[in-house]
């Protein structure tokens, strides 16, 4: 066949296809890729561990993207990480005092990032790079060390339940034996039903009781009434004033005749305040001790007895 050298129209449409494609694939790969499109901010940010960490990974500011990990290096005599971002024009405005940069992750298993914090909008944005507080959220490694460290705890879990689950089933220790052996079955309902049985009497006796308490209670309300509205003795006594005026007028005369005595007037009150009386009957009680003393060594000097 002879070719004429003309394209049909179909192919340069297809072609024209492909190489919008091609050209939008470039510039997704600009974007999210380490290349550089149009002008853009450089901010050094220092940490003390990336945590695995990669260039080319996203960097979020209040989390919306707004650039790329450029560089991650360690410099001479510096033990610290020193991560180099680049940010869209405008970027480092919005970055006042008090914001920070945290390496984190959406998810568990997801890649890291950079969450830029623009601190506080009332405050003066920032005039260095060494404002922005750096910090690690989490760190994969040690969060795969404990997921492993729980992996292990429920795999030793999981063998003693099927240890257990076979003691149980061959009829060893206390739950197997219970499983299996039907008379402590028996003994397990029949110490159920005198439990209940007890329980039982025990409620007839409460109730028993909280009868004979409230009987208690009203017999002590009656009791209590008629003490203050009767008319026997005890109601008098409360009621009435006779009884204090009785013993009013009785304390009286005491005090009275206590004041006499102390006074010295009359016998008694002479005998409570002389001490004659007191040193005569001590004498007298010494010589009559003295006397029986005679009598007892000789007493036929004193008693003299005749028949005839």
């Amino acid at each position: 066949m002879k070719r004429t050298g003309q394209v049909p129209f179909m192919k340069l449409q297809v072609g024209i296809v492909v190489l919008i494609a091609f050209a939008l694939l470039l510039w997704a790969t600009f974007q999210s890729g380490s290349f550089q499109v149009g002008r853009e901010e450089k901010i050094t940010l220092r940490f003390t561990s990336v945590g695995g960490l990669e260039e080319g990974a996203i960097v979020r500011l209040n989390g919306v993207p707004v650039g790329i990990v450029r560089d991650i290096s360690l410099r001479p005599n510096d033990n610290e990480v020193h991560v180099t971002i680049g940010v869209k024009r405008g970027t480092r405005a919005r970055l006042h005092a008090g914001s920070d940069a945290r390496i984190t992750t959406v998810g568990f298993l997801s890649e890291l990032y950079v969450a830029l914090d623009s601190g506080d909008p009332a405050a003066p944005a920032i005039t260095s790079d060494q404002q922005i507080s750096t910090g690690l959220v989490a760190d994969p490694q040690q969060m795969m060390a404990q997921v492993k460290g729980m992996a292990d705890s429920l795999d030793v879990l999981l063998a003693n339940l099927n240890r257990a689950g076979r003691r149980f089933a061959q009829g060893q220790g206390t739950l197997g034996r219970l499983s299996q052996d039907e008379k402590l079955y028996d003994q397990m309902v029949t110490l159920s039903k005198n439990a209940t049985t007890l329980t039982e009497r025990m409620d007839a006796s409460q109730a028993k009781l909280t009868e004979r308490l409230l009987s208690l209670s009203s017999s002590l309300d009656s009791l209590s009434w008629r003490m203050q509205h009767g008319e026997n003795s005890v109601s008098r006594l409360l009621n009435s004033d006779d009884l204090y005026n009785h013993l009013a007028s009785t304390t009286a005369r005491v005090d009275s005749v206590l004041a006499v005595l102390q006074s010295g007037k009359g016998t008694f009150g002479q005998m409570l305040s002389d001490s004659t009386l007191y040193d005569d009957t001590k004498a007298l009680m010494g010589s009559m001790k003295r006397l029986m003393s005679e009598i007892e060594k000789n007493p036929k000097k004193y008693l003299k007895f005749s028949i005839f």
